[in-house]
């Protein structure tokens, strides 16, 4: 079941990874620039070791991302054309159920089915190549943003929540966290 909910918080996370590393990446080259404004003030902080270190941290950050966005693809293309439509349809292009059935001629309860067979699929995926429950917690635990999406599937695997509503929220979520960081990125070292 937690492969089955970590399948799930990649799929929902991953259609906004390419925006957080672009972020990350304007965070890193305003960083960078800043560091040669250096004053008596800020000697500690705009050190090259205190530079070097937050570069560091945060290019690890992004190579994390950018290895969950290549296990998301690998992971759509092992499993079955039809399932890996439907998760496609409905985390990246981020089209409602009612949507998808109509779209691939099926009815909901179908569609549905389907649905729950992909998610098996993928998480099934993820653990005959190795990818655990331990691996996800130990690269995000610190990506508060990607932790929220983790949680909020739990809950809706466990019957909490309602799948559109849910859908509706996380990206509310993860607009505004994009958002964060773009603004960070535009104001906090200029």
């Amino acid at each position: 079941m937690e492969l089955k909910i970590w399948a799930r918080t990649i799929l929902t996370v991953q259609r906004h990874i390419a925006k957080v590393v672009r972020a990350l990446d304007e965070i890193i080259y305003k960083r960078a620039l800043s560091s040669i404004f250096v004053t008596t003030k800020n000697l500690t902080e705009q050190s090259s070791e205190a530079v070097s270190n937050f570069i560091i941290n945060v290019s690890e950050t992004k190579v994390n991302l950018i290895n969950l966005n290549t296990i998301c693809i690998d992971g759509l293309k092992a499993i079955d054309k039809l399932c890996s439509k439907i998760l496609i349809l409905k985390h990246i292009d981020g089209r409602t159920s009612l949507e998808i059935a109509n779209l691939l001629d099926i009815s909901e309860r179908t569609y549905y089915r389907r649905l729950n067979k992909a998610y098996e699929l993928f998480a099934d995926y993820l653990q005959e190549n190795g990818f655990c429950e331990q691996y996800f917690m130990d690269k995000f635990a610190n990506e508060g943003w990607i932790m929220e999406v983790y949680y909020s599937c739990k809950n809706f695997f466990s019957g909490k929540e309602n799948g559109e509503i849910f859908n509706e929220i996380n990206f509310n979520f993860l607009k505004s966290v994009i958002k964060t960081i773009s603004k960070t990125a535009h104001s906090s070292y200029s």
